[in-house]
């Protein structure tokens, strides 16, 4: 019996001792972790998070959702390590990992990642050229499109907002003009949330008026904005970097407690002060600047001067045309948005309504957005993110600029001030007969145009997204991407049949009906490869595989002959002679095979390459597949041990890379087919013709990228401090080239476009950005930056060609004006003088004799911003200056608005008034006041006289706020924010140029066109957070 106890103890120590063991093999056993990885400071995930095993040669980095997988067992030891964040260890337990949370080093500045549409990577370790704004720095900005934001944030970037139109198509320029077949082709890529969009082409059909593509966007929505530059940032997308991209990343969810917020904003909003030299003539002015002109002609007698000034209606009181076509405008905006989720489901959602009255008669925007962003993760493999996006904008636009008589801002400096707007009764002056009144289409009344005339459009867009992740094994993971962006525009276009650009045909109506579908599709792999045997040695590599559809469609119908005594009937319909009925389809297609990887050695030496094979249906069938790549390096010298014998700088890193992108915005849909339509009437019959003749060789401009700049951090990174130099060469612009006759075309089809030009922009960039001062109470950052661009042609079809109003050749600058040399003024007797060399060596009064020549620039050598912000105690105040300098502007109606020439039917500058020449000796550059026949008749038409300096530096931005969070009541009633602040934008500006009569920020191309001028805006508002 004992023996059998015997047996049982040790059969029962047996089972004992190999369970323990078990146990024991059990927790060295490796198990799939799964984790994340956010900031402390407010929730966010953290892309490109190094989490590693001590002891070993494992790691991985955390994706784009701050999500990390990989193989580790219980009680090893993490490390979390990220640029920007204080270092974190845990010890991994038995159970779920927790959420990681990184607190932020205040000290330091360099915690940016850089995101595009295939990955994410840290600024420490990225090759390339890239610049980043944060949403929350443009949050509440009264702006209608996030471009206006965006001037003068990040070197290199030129934003011109040349119309104060709410919601108008802005000009983005990256690194200089890349493209000269139009002003489309030359705007950057646009991604949103992985989707490339279109965001460089004017939404609207109907003539004088723009509605950005990109206006839909709610600016307090975007977590942050991304430039990229250089070919090993732009290269992955092929045939589409060129001119840069601009990567708008939306806000996403986060763990935690849900947030809750509110954003208020209201104000009013005024034209900006005109120049004084720009400012129109006062009736007392004009009607001496009128006797003036006829008595200096010396054909009129001054029985007849009176004669003509009571025709002309100089007897009544007059009328200011300006102040009577512009108006005080007022804007509202008001977000309210919810941010929270758990480990597994995170989700952003967010309501806004924005609206915009205009300074100027029928100019408005309103636009209401929503925003659903969701993240859910259905396994430790697999998770899904959702993103949808929607918007309803409804946009009034004026006819603009000078072509068109409607425009109000061209008619206020057209129209003499004794064309009264208003009869004696009040009601609004509609008589077309008399000097006085308006008798023709070039002399039409504002107002009644702005009370009759309808031009409206509605814009509603649906841009949604799907993603779905799945971590095949630690090191592999796929990502398929799926996204729509589908956009309707009805427009209607009413001119009246008694005043402006319709009154010859009696009234003109238009309406018109497009859609916009755009498909994404992407799959991609992701590997990460942990070189053997060698401590922090990485391979990150990526392949997919991109394809791109869009379809749009346009239904026109436009007719002729309303009713005059019905002036309220403005449909289509309604008109006597339907004149024109059409629908079209334009659609494009493209589809890429790419590649990249990254190299990185302890994050001291890094190296990237990346390789798109990339095609589509706007390129010839004899290349209508290429080739696009870049190869890039980086040296963080900061890593290395002779380094650290310093204590001034704390981070230092050298980069470089080189590639190629291409530009396929610069071909239209079909444009390298010959191209045939019907509609053409002969001999009573349908008959066809050729439209385009097509080329089957027509491609994408090609562009070589070369970039290097250096990256200094100081004081422990308080101060950063980057440097870049460029070198971009673009070849196979498209441009027209004569074909022979011979072909058999005829003369309407004589020129092909062809991939023959080339050009080249270099230039240098600086940034410079930190906290000089930072105390308890007080701290001070600043961001500064400045950028040169030197722009010339380098090829052209045709060498030394007259381009319109600019000079096409070697070795000059794409906008380089060709115009008379202007010689200033004979002192003897105030006649005009021109050279008739481009030496300068002679003159003439016989404009027609005077010499064209080459003279100055439309695009700026420097482009510069300045921003401060200042925080004590809670209360911030924050300034932000923009600079342009070195280009010339010019005024595209000067020979109207400028001497006696046109006296009777233009008002006349200030400048022109207060500087003419008037007494034997006197020096001026402004001849003597005469009309018609007289030696200075040909002194306002076009010369160097009217190219002024475009140099200007503008307070853009300035706001003053209190934050309460802190005080102790806000706390007691549940707030975790309370902003109460006031705004003003364009405050000042400061131009260098005493002649310049319009706002210095014109279009790129040069010219002021008398469009709705820029805005001052002030505005209150307040956030509050729950």
């Amino acid at each position: 019996m004992f023996k059998n106890k015997d047996n049982m103890k040790r059969i029962f120590t047996f089972f004992f001792t190999l369970s323990i063991f078990a146990m024991n093999f059990a927790m060295a056993q490796n198990t799939k972790l799964t984790g994340k990885v956010v900031s402390a400071d407010d929730g966010q995930p953290l892309p490109g998070v190094s989490v590693s095993i001590q002891g070993t040669k494992q790691g991985v980095l955390s994706d784009g959702d701050g999500n990390f997988t990989l193989t580790a067992s219980v009680g090893q030891v993490l490390a979390f390590s990220y640029v920007g964040f204080t270092g974190q260890q845990i010890t991994i337990p038995a159970g779920a990992l927790p959420v990681i949370k990184l607190k932020s080093d205040n000290h330091m500045l360099s915690d940016v990642v850089i995101k595009d549409s295939y990955g994410t990577q840290a600024k420490k370790t990225y090759t390339g050229s890239a610049g980043v704004v944060k949403g929350a720095e443009n949050e509440n900005k009264p702006f209608s499109t996030f471009q206006q934001a965006l001037q003068g944030e990040i070197a290199g970037v030129n934003v011109q907002i040349n119309s104060g139109q709410p919601g108008a198509l802005n000009q983005v320029r990256i690194r200089g003009i890349n493209s000269i077949t139009s002003a489309a082709a030359a705007q950057p890529l646009y991604v949103i949330d992985g989707m490339i969009v279109n965001g460089g082409a004017d939404l609207t059909q109907r003539a004088g008026g723009t509605l950005s593509p990109l206006a839909g966007i709610n600016n307090n929505d975007i977590e942050n904005i991304t430039v990229l530059k250089d070919a090993a940032a732009t290269a992955i997308y092929g045939s589409r970097g060129s001119n840069g991209v601009i990567v708008i990343n939306t806000k996403r969810g986060k763990s935690g407690k849900t947030e809750v917020r509110f954003d208020a904003e209201g104000g009013i909003s005024s034209n900006l002060p005109l120049p004084d030299a720009g400012k129109p003539l006062t009736p007392d002015q004009y009607r001496s600047m009128f006797n003036e002109a006829f008595v200096n002609s010396g054909q009129y007698t001054a029985a007849q001067i009176t004669a003509l000034g009571t025709s002309y209606g100089l007897n009544s009181a007059g009328n200011n045309w300006y102040d009577l076509v512009t108006k005080r405008g007022s804007q509202q905006q008001y977000n309210v948005s919810v941010n929270g989720g758990n480990e597994k489901t995170r989700i952003f959602t967010s309501a806004g309504y924005f609206t915009q009255d205009a300074t100027v008669l029928k100019s408005y925007l309103k636009r209401i957005t929503g925003t659903l962003n969701l993240d859910h993760t259905v396994s430790k493999s697999f998770s899904i993110a959702t993103n949808l996006n929607v918007s309803s904008i409804n946009q009034n636009a004026p006819l603009q600029g000078s072509a068109y008589y409607s425009s109000p801002l061209a008619s206020a400096y057209f129209l003499r001030p004794f064309q009264l707007g208003y009869n004696a009764d009040g009601s609004i002056n509609s008589s077309v007969t008399g000097n006085a009144n308006f008798p023709t289409s070039s002399n039409s009344n504002p107002l009644y145009i702005a009370a009759h005339d309808v031009r409206g459009i509605n814009n509603v867009r649906l841009l949604g997204a799907q993603t779905i992740k799945w971590n095949i094994w630690d090191q592999l993971k796929y990502t398929g991407y799926a996204s729509m962006d589908y956009q309707t525009n009805e427009e209607t276009s009413f001119l009246n049949a008694q005043m402006g650009d319709a009154r010859s045909l009696n009234g003109s109506g238009t309406s018109q009906y497009s859609r916009y579908a755009n498909w994404l599709v992407r799959n991609q792999l992701d590997y990460r490869y942990n070189i053997h045997g060698v401590e922090d040695f990485y391979v990150d590599a990526s392949v997919g595989y991109e394809a791109q559809k869009s379809a749009g469609y346009l239904n026109t119908a436009y007719a002729t002959g309303y009713p005059l005594t019905q002036p309220t009937l403005t449909a289509v319909g309604n008109a006597a002679t339907p004149a024109t009925a059409s629908e079209s389809t334009s659609n494009y297609t493209f589809d890429a095979l790419y590649a990249r990887a990254n190299i990185n050695y302890k994050n001291r030496y890094s190296l990237s390459g990346s390789f798109r094979r990339d095609g589509g249906s706007r390129f010839g069938t004899d290349k209508q597949y290429g080739s696009f790549y870049s190869v890039g390096g980086a040296w963080n010298i900061d890593g290395e041990d002779f380094f650290k014998k310093q204590n001034i700088l704390t981070t230092a890193k050298i980069r470089s890379s080189y590639g190629t992108t291409g530009n396929a915005n610069a071909l239209a849909n079909y444009q390298w087919r010959p191209t045939a339509g019907y509609g053409f009437n002969y001999n009573s019959a349908n008959g066809q013709a050729y439209n385009t003749v097509g080329n089957p060789s027509l491609t994408w401009e090609s562009s070589k990228k070369f970039d290097i700049g250096v990256d200094f951090g100081f004081f422990n990174d308080r101060l950063l401090f980057n440097v870049d130099y460029y070198n971009n060469k673009v070849d196979g612009l498209i441009q027209l080239v004569n074909i022979p006759w011979e072909s058999g075309f005829g003369a309407t089809q004589t020129s092909q476009a062809q991939n023959v030009g080339a050009l080249q922009n270099k230039g240098w960039e600086f940034t410079v950005k930190g906290v000089p001062v930072k105390t308890k109470d007080f701290s001070w950052n600043v961001n500064l930056n400045a950028a040169y661009n030197a722009n010339r042609m380098t090829k052209l079809a045709q060498n030394n060609q007259v381009n319109g109003n600019y000079w096409l050749a070697n070795n000059y600058d794409y906008y380089t004006y060709y115009t008379r040399a202007y010689a200033g003024v004979n002192p003897a007797n105030g006649n005009a003088l021109w050279y008739t060399d481009a030496g300068r060596t002679s003159t003439t009064t016989n404009y027609s004799a005077a010499a064209r020549v080459p003279y100055g620039h439309a695009d700026p050598k420097i482009t510069s911003g300045f921003s401060n912000t200042f925080n004590y105690k809670g209360i911030i105040l924050a300034l932000d200056f923009y600079g342009n300098f070195g280009n010339r502007i010019s005024d595209s109606w000067s020979y109207y608005l400028n001497d006696g020439t046109y006296i009777t039917g233009a008002n006349k500058y200030q400048y022109t008034w207060l500087n003419r020449w008037t007494t034997p000796g006197q020096v001026t550059d402004v001849p003597k006041n005469v009309y018609g026949g007289g030696s200075s008749s040909n002194s306002s038409s076009g010369s160097t006289r009217f190219l002024y300096y475009g140099d200007y530096i503008r307070l853009k931005n300035v706001s003053l706020g209190y934050d309460l969070k802190n005080l102790d009541v806000v706390k007691k009633c549940g707030i975790s924010k309370l902003y109460l602040y006031a705004r003003a934008t364009n405050l000042w500006t400061k131009t260098y140029d005493k002649r310049l009569p319009f706002d210095p920020e014109v279009p790129i191309n040069g010219y002021n066109t008398e469009d709705i001028p820029q805005i001052r805006t002030i505005t209150i508002g307040l956030n509050v957070g729950f």
